[in-house]
């Protein structure tokens, strides 16, 4: 070889480099696409992409996982969610039916669907399975190469996302119109109560159970309210005698909020009404002459503080718990001897506990 020959081959060599270096494979910004792959064949058809596609400034990222038609929301849909984790401009996978292999070229950021399909038989790495899986390899770089030139190929399936929003402030709530009731927050008004309650009234080991209703007004610093207390009637037996004894009050309380947290509100108050005791007397031995039925009253007069969630505009859950004084309470007994035999006493304080509804209508 002369020196002339050789000195042209060098001039070559670097021409070719120089240009190399400046084409715009080069230049370019690397970015990424992200494939799909279910089987070892999608594998081996990655492995042919990436060959075909080794000059174009693409990183081709596998991403193992079923597959992308068999997502719920549709392989488009996957395609996008998929590129949106990955943050790629591609995404592509592989469709086998039966002969035909197809290839599906995604660019969510545009909306473009590109596929191509080819007969690949045989197995892979096989000469006829090569011949279709380049075929399908070129097609997958043409698909690359346009995204890359921002003009990418295939359909339109859906419309580029809009750019992202970046929303406002919030402007300061408005003064609350005074005719517009707040859904959570107690107003004045009428209410009714129905509920449970249960007290330790001293006569039974097991106290009074029953039932309480009730009516009021809700103002801003006070509560007013009348309630009645029904409680199932007990029997107290012993040798002599069986006591069917039925009590009942009617109260009227005043509360006071004393805290408000959101939807919580807590008040003290103090009632005072009547109670009322029904006995009725059946004798259990031949010696003993029962007191005729009568109704007896007594003075009731306590304190009482009450918890309650205001669920909605028209709802409120309440527990209430209250110590009740008893003024004039009966006291059952015997008259024997002209003496007086004490059975029952009663308890001069009943600690109550209550739980109900508040009605707003």
């Amino acid at each position: 070889m002369s020196v002339l020959e050789a000195v042209a081959r060098q001039r070559v060599v670097v021409l070719a480099l120089v240009l190399g270096l400046w084409s715009p494979a080069w230049a370019a910004e690397p970015w990424r696409a992200v494939a799909r792959v279910a089987t070892s064949e999608d594998r081996s058809l990655l492995e042919r992409v990436r060959g075909q596609s080794s000059d174009l400034p693409v990183i081709l990222e596998a991403e193992a996982g079923p597959s992308m038609d068999a997502s719920p929301g549709g392989a488009w849909r996957e395609a996008e969610r998929l590129a949106s984790r990955k943050d790629a401009r591609a995404v592509l996978w592989f469709t086998r039916d039966a002969a035909q292999l197809r290839v599906s070229v995604a660019a969510p950021r545009t909306g473009h669907l590109f596929v191509r399909s080819a007969r690949v038989e045989g197995a892979p790495e096989t000469l006829t399975w090569s011949v279709g899986a380049e075929a399908l390899a070129l097609a997958v770089r043409s698909a690359l190469r346009a995204v890359d030139a921002g003009e990418p190929l295939g359909d339109v399936v859906a419309p580029p996302p809009p750019p992202p929003v970046v929303a406002a402030p919030p402007d300061l709530p408005a003064a609350a119109d005074p005719g517009v009731e707040a859904p959570v927050t107690p107003v004045d008004g009428a209410f009714f109560q129905v509920g449970v309650h249960a007290a330790l009234d001293g006569y039974h080991s097991w106290g009074q159970q029953g039932l309480s209703v009730g009516a009021g007004w809700a103002g801003r610093v006070l509560r007013l309210r009348a309630q009645v207390l029904a409680a199932l009637p007990v029997h107290l037996r012993d040798a002599y005698a069986d006591i069917r004894l039925t009590q009942g009050s009617a109260l009227a309380w005043a509360d006071v909020p004393f805290v408000k947290t959101g939807t919580w509100e807590g008040t003290v108050g103090l009632g005072a009404g009547v109670a009322g005791f029904w006995r009725r007397t059946e004798a259990r031995a031949p010696d003993v002459e029962p007191t005729p039925s009568r109704l007896l009253a007594a003075f009731v007069v306590g304190p009482a503080v009450r918890v309650a969630w205001r669920v909605g505009p028209a709802l409120a859950l309440e527990a209430a718990l209250s110590g009740e004084v008893l003024l004039g309470r009966p006291r059952l007994g015997y008259a024997a001897e002209g003496g007086f035999v004490l059975r029952e006493d009663g308890a001069s304080v009943r600690p109550r506990l209550g739980v109900g509804m508040v009605i707003f209508p």
